[in-house]
């Protein structure tokens, strides 16, 4: 008899120790699975280019670029339901640019450099959209448009440093030394 009440409290003890499953875990789920974003503070602050600052420098005919341009502008409007798709065709978009002919005049390596940090904020932005991290996305789109910014203010300043003669400021025209015939800190 006591067999048979061991049994009974043994095979009541394995049924009892179950896990239950809680519907937390789906509700907990179900809030992960939507992205929430904030509207980006520089968002509201993007930089534009004057209509005279664009004929004057071309901008219109650096396709690459206005498209670029074009992209950004439109993913400060966005919509959370499709980031992950409008981020991913903006990287496109950016590799395109960095990959095709600049004009003469922004052909230089600090423009070419801050296209390039602008790639890696969208590659962070397309990381923390797809793997639904709201808070850190809020944080890589706002950084995003900051550096979007800077590089528009840099354009915007090449096109200045461009303009300068150095004839105005009456100064020579300057040494130029070419480092590979006589390197800077050689003592020939």
């Amino acid at each position: 008899m006591t067999r048979y009440f061991y049994l009974v409290l043994t095979i009541i003890c394995l049924f009892s120790c179950k896990e239950k499953k809680s519907d937390n875990n789906k509700v907990f789920d179900k809030t992960m699975d939507q992205l929430t974003i904030d509207t980006p503070d520089y968002a509201a602050k993007l930089t534009k280019f004057t209509p005279e600052f664009i004929d004057e420098n071309k901008i219109n005919q650096w396709i690459q670029f206005k498209k670029f341009k074009d992209a950004m502008e439109d993913m400060s409007q966005l919509n959370p339901a499709g980031i992950v798709t409008f981020i991913s065709e903006l990287y496109k978009i950016s590799s395109s640019l960095l990959k095709s002919p600049f004009p003469k005049q922004f052909d230089k390596l600090p423009i070419y450099s801050r296209i390039k940090v602008v790639q890696t904020q969208i590659i962070k932005c397309h990381f923390y959209a797809a793997n639904k991290q709201n808070e850190k996305l809020n944080q890589s789109l706002d950084k995003l448009y900051l550096e979007y910014n800077i590089l528009l203010k840099r354009i915007i300043s090449m096109a200045e440093e461009n303009n300068i003669q150095l004839d105005s400021l009456r100064l020579e025209q300057p040494n130029l030394q070419d480092s590979k015939m006589k390197p800077a800190f050689s003592r020939k």
